[in-house]
């Protein structure tokens, strides 16, 4: 029986809009938690992940399916190509919210540290350009996935601002010490979010245009 690979492709889009907004509250969620000390939030991040890979799974099943059987080319196959990395993608952030929510519940039970600014500052900024990946996807625009790998430079030098804050931290508050190493965990995998999405924004514009911009060849 032939392939309608146009509807296929439809529904794949979709599929996978409906997983980068699960990934989407999934990570407003963690960050939440960071902003607000919520343990209870952390938990349910920590406990949520098998749906985040069960979907991954059904859209790179449905990915290899297509390339298998409707032997697409051009345009097409980019689209199944895109479409099938930023899947993974997104669920690697779904990975990295929780392995962020471990470490907020470890702080929870050590000596109080102030949530560090740059911290702060880097939740939002990750969300801002989470969401700003996502819109990109949505809207086929390349141009805007573009402006996302701008960005970018603003999340990096929050992640250097927490490595100044822990050395001025540690020597200051020894006893802060363990919490200190678990908000630069934190911190790291917030930066590593950021940076797999700038990933989706590459991808996005390998759909859009077929060019390549993984290695940052790009702008």
């Amino acid at each position: 029986m032939p392939v309608d690979l146009e509807s296929n492709l439809t529904k794949l889009r979709r599929d996978l809009l409906i997983l980068g907004a699960k990934v989407e509250q999934r990570l407003f969620q963690i960050t939440d938690a960071i902003l607000t000390a919520d343990v209870a939030a952390a938990q349910d991040v920590r406990q949520g992940d098998a749906e985040i890979d069960h979907d991954d799974l059904v859209i790179e099943e449905e990915c290899v399916r297509l390339l298998a059987l409707a032997a697409p080319v051009a345009t097409d196959l980019r689209r199944i190509l895109a479409m099938m990395r930023i899947s993974g993608e997104f669920e690697r952030i779904a990975d990295l919210s929780k392995g962020i929510s471990k470490r907020i519940i470890r702080v929870s039970s050590m000596p109080a540290v102030r949530l560090p600014d740059p911290l702060a500052e880097m939740c939002h900024s990750v969300r801002e350009l989470f969401s700003k990946s996502l819109r990109a996807l949505a809207d086929s625009d390349s141009k805007l996935a573009r402006e996302i790998r701008r960005d970018d430079d603003r999340l990096d030098q929050l992640h250097k601002s927490m490595l100044v804050w822990a050395r001025e931290e540690i020597p200051r508050d020894p006893e802060s010490t363990n919490a200190a190493i678990e908000l630069l965990a934190i911190a790291q995998r917030l930066e590593r979010t950021g940076d797999i999405a700038v990933s989706i924004a590459g991808n996005l514009i390998y759909l859009v245009e077929g060019t390549v911009v993984r290695h940052g060849n790009a702008d």
